[in-house]
């Protein structure tokens, strides 16, 4: 799985204040520990504006998806078997931010 794919993730055993139900993500962890591992990074997506940098960074449309937010807080790795399906890749940019974004959130 290539870093910055968007996919589908089923996320329905999360509890509050963890996403729950199957919802787009942001894969986010390195593409060359992706092949190795049988889990990726994820950093999950919301249609609830605003954009609040770092905790909510807004995202380019890509596949069929609407507009939406990458929610920094509700990063979590996941095993492969929870991926649905790919939407399609975010922009070398827009990945660039969100780098920085995860940087901020989770630094000192």
């Amino acid at each position: 799985m290539k870093r910055g794919t968007v996919v589908w993730v089923n996320l329905e055993d999360a509890h509050p204040p963890e996403f729950g139900k199957t919802r787009p993500a942001v894969v986010v962890s390195n593409t060359e520990q992706n092949s190795l591992l049988d889990s990726v990074v994820v950093v999950p997506l919301s249609s609830r504006a605003p954009a609040i940098w770092p905790l909510r960074l807004g995202m380019p449309v890509v596949g069929k998806l609407n507009r939406s937010f990458a929610i920094t807080p509700g990063i979590r790795q996941i095993a492969n078997r929870h991926l649905v399906r790919a939407e399609g890749v975010v922009p070398q940019a827009v990945m660039d931010e969100l780098s920085a974004a995860l940087e901020a959130y989770l630094g000192d």
